[in-house]
């Protein structure tokens, strides 16, 4: 568990300092790599993104937030698969919407994380967002 967790905590934070960029993503996805986000407070709808809408959604992240911290609190291990309990929080950086500048945000995310050669192949969140 320990690669795989260490390689989950990169990923965390190069969303924590906003990169889209690929080569920095490049040792951690497969490159078959689907995220698959399930409805919640800000999407209503389920969502499948490949690398590239992952990329494109990590850069649309950079224009809304200002800041943002994932903290693991859990992660099971069953065979190639990582189940992991953390909290996220977001600070919004532009009024946009219902969501004002300086708002801060607070999710509370299971995230189940498959790896093919050593890599996140196929990631399923559920997120949990404080109204």
């Amino acid at each position: 568990m320990d690669e795989k967790l260490a390689l989950v905590y990169r990923y965390f934070q190069l969303l924590e300092k906003f990169s889209a960029d690929p080569t920095e993503f490049a040792n951690i996805f497969h490159p078959g790599v689907i995220q698959t986000e399930y409805p919640n407070l800000l999407s209503a709808e389920v969502k499948q993104r490949n690398f590239e809408l992952m990329l494109d959604s990590m850069a649309t992240n950079k224009l809304i937030l200002k800041s943002q911290h994932y903290s693991v609190l859990k992660a099971v291990q069953n065979g190639n698969t990582l189940v992991v309990e953390a909290t996220w929080t977001g600070e919004i950086g532009v009024d946009a919407g219902k969501y004002r500048r300086g708002q801060v945000m607070k999710a509370f995310i299971c995230t189940v994380i498959e790896f093919r050669e050593g890599k996140i192949y196929r990631q399923r969140n559920y997120g949990c967002y404080e109204h």
